[in-house]
């Protein structure tokens, strides 16, 4: 299952960019090693060309090709895991099952905005899985629904400031409309995976299941017409009227604005939002 796993993430950027990147440090280390012996042994290093050619025509570049091609069908393999694990009643038992189940929650329910980049998405994952790995349950759907009053008031606030503006400010809302994007794709992969848990359908206030994915999808077309568009037209959405304190929103907000904004692994970014969202801890 390890194995597998990590052939399978050659498919994601982050797991192919890591494998060039160890891969070029291995084949360094090991030229340098070679150096070392041939030092030791007194023949010098009058051959050092030879074992640089030898590293990099017959080492590095066929395991780089194998590399490329293996980016491939690990995407393929990748693919299959997540249709697998999809049925496996301990699905949510571990970390690595989990990892494939938000994967598979992901490509299902989450069209992020064309504003949005990779980290966003992965971001969106790692808080799922983070959020799997600390609650179940009714625990699980008391998160989904914090994160759904947090995007309601969040998208409010950026349809009334968008109004407000100038046209020519339209690049001052690219960052808070990415965030807010990241956090509508984790609400739709909570909610989604209570219903995956349970077996019942995720209500929200005078949402049932179907209209908070209806909700949440108009608040991801909004984003991408918040970023790309200059005349951006009013959010005509109805509000979910949610009975979560203002002040819980807020700082819920406020940690996933600094999750956001802290580039990748941002593991103690991550765990804060958490605490917040889970009721863990201050923000």
């Amino acid at each position: 299952m390890d194995l597998r796993l990590l052939y399978a993430r050659l498919a994601e950027p982050e797991g192919h960019r890591t494998a060039a990147r160890g891969l070029a440090a291995g084949c360094a280390l090991g030229y340098a090693a070679t150096l070392t012996v041939l030092a030791a042994r007194g023949d010098g290093l009058q051959r050092w060309f030879f074992w640089l050619l030898v590293w990099t025509a017959l080492v590095y570049v066929p395991l780089r090709i194998l590399l490329e091609a293996a980016r491939t069908t690990a995407a393929g393999a990748r693919r299959r895991m997540v249709a697998c694990v999809a049925s496996h009643p301990d699905r949510y038992r571990n970390r690595r099952s989990v990892e494939l189940v938000v994967e598979g929650l992901f490509a299902r329910h989450v069209v992020l905005p064309r504003i949005a980049t990779p980290v966003q998405a992965r971001q969106a994952k790692e808080a799922a899985v983070a959020v799997l790995g600390r609650a179940s349950g009714a625990e699980l759907g008391q998160a989904a629904v914090r994160c759904l009053a947090t995007v309601e008031t969040w998208v409010a606030d950026l349809a009334a400031w968008s109004a407000d503006q100038a046209p020519a400010n339209i690049q001052a809302r690219w960052a808070d409309v990415r965030a807010l994007a990241g956090l509508t794709a984790l609400t739709r992969m909570l909610a989604a995976a209570y219903e995956d848990q349970t077996r019942l359908p995720f209500a929200a206030g005078p949402l049932d299941s179907g209209e908070v994915a209806a909700y949440l999808d108009a608040c991801l077309d909004f984003c991408d017409r918040l970023a790309l568009e200059v005349d951006v037209g009013p959010w005509t959405e109805p509000s979910p009227v949610l009975a979560v304190d203002s002040v819980l929103r807020e700082r819920a907000r406020r940690a996933w604005t600094a999750y956001s904004n802290t580039p990748p692994p941002a593991v103690a970014a991550r765990a804060a939002f958490i605490d917040v969202l889970l009721g863990g801890g201050p923000a």
